[in-house]
């Protein structure tokens, strides 16, 4: 075994479970495996393997818990696997369980493949330890979870689903036998689809159970989708209703957006037909809740607001029903505000800040109604709630309380800092936190605060990016920060630093892509070269702004072709650049074209466009001519208190000019 070429495997356990970990660990290096503990290896490295070793000591194991956040985090569930302590199912501690993201919306992770079971015996121990060995040493892409499929393949197993799923989707020799056992049943429909469902749920590993109801989910879709239900027990209806869920779920994992909203819309219909039969049974408001609920979600996910939307407000009819029912219930009150954050979502969407602001507000006040204290609902979801509720009063004009909620926002994060210092999460929220008070700071005139939250974002995240350069996440927080602090230096007229800024962004965009062309992780070409053409036109150097932004509108151009609606902004503001160092060369029909493609770029930024947007708009359309149009923006943007000092230097010219000609034409 060539040592130089093997991917680190990393083991990780609970506290309680470290002698395993260390006898695992001891296997591993008898065998040649490059292995370490996971408390012995900070930040893993890109291509490491992480086995973790589940038990129910591992559930709420807090170290445990902040690593698997961490190389979650840096390195994606894929590189993730779990052994089971003592049983074939095990426990999953709760970073790599569901969780819910910025929108509220509840997310599956991914679930990381079991590759075994470790009991208290040398046979086991030796039998896991060389599946890995044996894997490693094969030097492929392949994952670990493959070879569980070795005990299968050593016997005869019955041909058809059986040996497929066997053979396919590495389960135990038991699993094969119960699977095998459905071969019997086959023709009673309702008998096979009983157990089917009985044993996925219960015996197969997470990823083995989605393999299994993508490969079933055709044939068991047409089945149920073409039976009646008129006649079914409430227990075949629950069936029904939970394996259309599981469907919908594996089809959502596996890309298949519109195969997962037809059988989630499936289990909506069950659970309503089981509701019918019970309208008092709190359990089953909760079920059509939940089915209500990822109807909903995939049709957001599809672009799709106006099902979402009904489908949400259903999910909250079933959210009032469960409080009216059990007013003290804390788990129907966080029902009840991840309902309305969800209609909040759908509202700001659709352009309706104001309605969207009251339900972001209702959340928040329903969360931080000791829900979060006790434990119902995490830290996150208020967090993220008050960062909706923030930009929902952003859009409305009123920036001084979407400051306000970004500020509560932030001693709430700093709160959970205090509590674990250095969590590289939490560091990351406080600083993307900063940033954004930091942009409402430089909206309302007060650049200089915004520097300075700005540069106490920068010191963190520059801290976490030196330690792990090859971290995504890390590094586009990092370049998009350093470009919000060069923009201000740039307003400011502090040439000198927005130089140095500018020369760290373009050594990380030459980072990024040895090619030199457009990047669209970081969208760190585009932005940097628009700064610098930025900086190049503010110096007067106007022959080397139209270089610089030449090549911008390239790479932005080259990003947006790519799919990444997120260089627009960018585009739109290097063909501004761009234009005004043509005019100022005397080449005002080019300049003229370029004003043109930039207000285009603009009319294809999603609505509702933020105010930056706005206020290139009001310029090109002054530059063009279009004085109407201009200071209708112009007047638009002042009312809702836009105060940004660019903004403010643009019009002051603008005005001091109009003044001047207003002067001379009455003196002649």
């Amino acid at each position: 075994m060539n040592a130089s070429k093997q991917p680190l495997v990393i083991i990780a356990a609970a506290n309680a479970d470290e002698a395993s970990a260390q006898n695992l660990r001891q296997a591993l290096l008898d065998r040649g495996v490059r292995v370490a503990m996971a408390a012995d290896v900070g930040v893993a490295e890109k291509k490491a393997r992480l086995i973790v070793l589940c038990s129910p000591a591992s559930l709420k194991c807090q170290p445990l818990n902040n690593f698997l956040e961490d190389f979650v985090w840096s390195n994606g569930m894929h590189h993730v696997h779990v052994v089971g302590l003592e049983s074939e199912r095990p426990v999953l501690p709760m970073a790599l369980r569901a969780e819910r993201r910025s929108n509220g919306a509840f997310w599956t992770l991914p679930r990381p493949p079991v590759i075994g079971a470790l009991y208290n015996d040398t046979m086991s121990l030796e039998h896991l330890a060389d599946d890995i060995a044996h894997e490693c040493s094969t030097d492929s892409s392949a994952t670990l979870a493959r070879t569980a499929a070795s005990s299968v393949a050593r016997r005869p197993l019955a041909t058809g689903l059986a040996a497929a799923c066997a053979l396919m989707l590495g389960v135990s020799v038991w699993q094969a036998d119960q699977i095998s056992a459905y071969q019997d049943e086959a023709e009673d429909a309702k008998a096979f689809s009983s157990r089917l469902l009985t044993d996925i749920t219960q015996h197969l590993p997470n990823t083995a159970r989605r393999e299994t109801l993508i490969r079933l989910a055709d044939d068991l879709t047409e089945t149920y989708l073409t039976a009646s239900a008129a006649g079914l027990s409430d227990d075949e209806l629950g069936r029904r209703a939970r394996l259309f869920n599981l469907i919908g779920e594996a089809r959502d994992v596996h890309g298949d957006p519109e195969g997962a909203r037809e059988a989630f819309s499936a289990a909506f219909e069950l659970t309503q037909a089981l509701l019918d039969r019970a309208p008092n049974n709190m359990q089953r408001v909760y079920d059509h809740a939940q089915s209500a609920y990822w109807v909903g979600n995939q049709a957001y996910r599809s672009g799709d607001l106006m099902t979402a939307d009904r489908y949400f407000d259903i999910y909250a009819q079933m959210a009032d029903v469960l409080i009216a029912g059990e007013p003290g219930n804390p788990s129907y009150q966080a029902e009840q505000g991840y309902a309305a954050l969800n209609r909040g979502v759908i509202e700001l969407e659709s352009g309706s800040p104001l309605t969207a602001a009251t339900l972001f507000s209702q959340a928040a006040d329903r969360f931080g109604d000791g829900l979060v204290q006790a434990g119902v609902v995490g830290v996150s979801d208020l967090g993220n709630t008050l960062g909706w509720l923030a930009d929902a009063q952003r859009e409305t004009g009123d920036m001084g309380a979407a400051r306000s909620s970004r500020e509560r926002q932030l001693a709430l994060y700093q709160e959970q800092l205090a509590q674990a210092p250095g969590d590289s999460r939490t560091l990351v929220k406080v600083a993307h936190t900063r940033a954004q008070i930091a942009s409402l700071a430089t909206d309302m005139g007060e650049d200089e605060q915004g520097a300075q939250f700005l540069d106490l974002a920068l010191d963190s995240v520059n801290a976490l990016y030196e330690a792990s350069p090859d971290n995504d996440r890390y590094a586009r927080l990092y370049v998009s920060l350093i470009f919000q602090r060069a923009q201000i230096a740039l307003m400011r007229d502090d040439l000198i630093r927005a130089q140095l800024l500018i020369g760290e962004a373009r050594r990380l965009a030459a980072r990024t892509n040895e090619n030199g062309e457009n990047d669209g992780r970081f969208l760190s070409r585009s932005a940097a070269l628009t700064l610098s053409a930025s900086l190049a036109l503010k110096a007067g150097s106007y022959d080397t702004a139209v270089l610089e932004a030449t090549q911008a509108v390239s790479a932005g151009e080259q990003s947006v072709a790519a799919g990444f609606e997120t260089a627009r902004p960018y585009l739109a503001e290097a063909s501004y650049v761009r234009a005004e160092a043509l005019s100022a060369l005397g080449q005002q029909g080019e300049a003229d074209m370029m004003y043109r493609s930039a207000l285009n770029q603009i009319a294809l930024i999603a609505e509702p466009r933020p105010m930056p947007a706005l206020d290139l708009e009001a310029r090109i359309a002054w530059r063009m001519g279009d004085v109407s149009r201009a200071l209708q923006v112009r007047q638009s943007l002042l009312e809702l208190g836009y105060a940004r000092r660019s903004f403010l230097a643009f019009w002051s010219e603008v005005d001091q000019a109009n003044t001047a000609e207003s002067g001379v034409s009455q003196g002649g």
